[in-house]
């Protein structure tokens, strides 16, 4: 965006200044491209500008409700350096109708570990069914484990197997916690 904020003007600086039959094209050029910069620019605003009227909206309006995570995937897609992520969830609420939503939302890479707890707090307009992440309400949760001796190895091994199938275990952690609680048996 730099770059095509800059071009425009110096073409339209060198279409005023430059003399010759081969510079006819800067100074339309430089109108062209400095105009679709202006217009770039007033999307962008207007963009951030709603999302930030609507979350004050939601401030105001929107009641507390949980969303339980149903799925989370990780695209490839990074904006300002934070992940955008593909969630599927079912938000419920004391004064919401329970639904459920999909969206790509960009999320911290703190908040990363928050999406493996199960349910985050949002804020819902019971009317419209806008939502919004409550990251500042979100907390993360010590997971409550019974100690592995209390546990029998039918269930260390169902909870090893769903950390897996999350990716919160590589494959060689997984085999080899798995080997232990095979040769304790």
């Amino acid at each position: 965006m730099l770059l095509a904020g800059i071009v425009g003007p110096i073409f339209l600086v060198m279409g005023l200044v430059a003399e010759g039959p081969d510079t006819g094209w800067l100074l339309p050029t430089g109108l062209a491209v400095t105009a679709l910069d202006l217009v770039i620019g007033l999307l962008i605003g207007r963009s951030r500008y709603r999302g930030q009227q609507r979350m004050r909206h939601l401030r105001q309006v929107g009641r507390p409700a949980t969303a339980q995570i149903l799925s989370s995937e990780q695209t490839s897609v990074r904006i300002n350096d934070q992940p955008v992520v593909v969630l599927r969830m079912r938000i419920v609420g004391d004064d919401v109708a329970a639904f459920e939503v999909q969206a790509r939302e960009v999320v911290p890479e703190i908040r990363i570990p928050l999406l493996h707890g199960g349910t985050l707090p949002v804020l819902v307009d019971p009317e419209s069914h806008e939502w919004e992440i409550d990251w500042d309400a979100a907390r993360p949760v010590a997971p409550t484990v019974a100690p592995a001796e209390e546990r029998s190895p039918a269930e260390r091994l169902a909870e090893l197997d769903d950390l897996l199938r999350r990716d919160l275990v590589s494959r060689e952690e997984y085999d080899a916690t798995r080997a232990r609680i095979l040769d304790e048996i």
